[in-house]
């Protein structure tokens, strides 16, 4: 490491915000560009922290790709539903990328509200995707939370037997188990979705691979346990989610516009909250996958 690079990552802080995990980080400006210091820095502060949350982060669609991008493969947008104008970006809100209003029951406002439901994004990918960044470009005045649930300590405060019952347990993932809980069916879906969202098997239970902890693998796209009568599956997974979102492990994130925030999708959840307000809510995604299947 050069003299430089160990003085930019020496002014990166982070400030706790949730009980259990989630941060605020300091000293990061992304319009500038950041290297390979700041990227390792980010990556031990996500590993420790799940959730991070750069204040004031005035950036255009290259910037947020140019940043996103040195933490991985970005996710192709594929998507037709909600895609944007760009191949690694989904618009997040009620409104798309020209600032039109969703219409109440189209199919992006279903697919929108989905993200009501506890979930991790890019579960029903294989390989998943490891880390998701969402950028505030337009906000309502008082703009919806959005909750994260911290699965390390979830799954830390399971009882022991528990715990050893979950191991080497395999789940799939599909796009359409967490859409058929909104009402969606599968004819709602493009053609081209269909063939790029096919069901996806990862284990219950994975370990991080810098601080070695265990968690709960998570998600409303989770079906069922692969090997189990689906009823029986399910009801484990649901338990599960209930057990994993009690308030002692989740971190309600209050927005301010231009604040970027970045999590961890191996070892949290989250979920949107609802909002009805006439004022336009627009925030910008994009995402990392993992380099090899999970």
């Amino acid at each position: 490491m050069n003299p430089a690079a160990q003085d930019t990552t020496m002014s990166i802080e982070f400030e706790r915000l949730g009980q259990t995990f989630a941060a605020r980080i300091r000293g990061v400006d992304i319009a500038k560009g950041i290297g390979p210091a700041e990227v390792d820095a980010i990556e031990e502060g996500l590993a420790h922290h799940g959730v991070l949350v750069f204040e004031d982060q005035h950036i255009d669609d290259d910037a947020q790709q140019a940043f996103i991008q040195q933490f991985g493969p970005p996710h192709q947008a594929v998507l037709k539903e909600i895609a944007s104008d760009h191949p690694h970006f989904y618009d997040i809100g009620t409104v798309d990328i020209a600032g039109n209003v969703r219409e109440k029951d189209s199919i992006a406002e279903l697919y929108m509200r989905a993200n009501l439901l506890w979930h991790t994004d890019g579960a029903q990918n294989q390989p998943p995707i490891r880390l998701t960044a969402l950028h505030a470009r337009v906000l309502p005045p008082e703009p919806p939370p959005t909750e994260y649930a911290d699965m390390h300590a979830a799954l830390a405060a399971l009882d022991v037997d528990t715990r050893r019952s979950l191991e080497g347990l395999v789940v799939e993932h599909s796009i359409y188990r967490s859409r058929e809980q909104m009402g969606m069916k599968m004819s709602d879906f493009s053609e081209e979705s269909l063939k790029a969202r096919k069901p996806v098997h990862h284990p219950l239970v994975r370990t991080n691979p810098r601080t070695r902890r265990k968690s709960l693998y998570l998600a409303s796209h989770a079906s069922h346990v692969v090997g189990r009568p689906l009823e029986e599956g399910r009801a484990l997974i649901e338990r599960l989610i209930r057990h994993a979102t009690q308030p002692r492990f989740v971190y309600s994130h209050p927005w301010r516009l231009h604040q970027l925030v970045m999590w961890d999708d191996s070892w949290t959840m989250h979920r949107a909250t609802p909002y009805e307000g006439a004022h336009p809510r627009h925030l910008r995604w994009c995402g990392v996958r993992e380099l090899e299947a999970v």
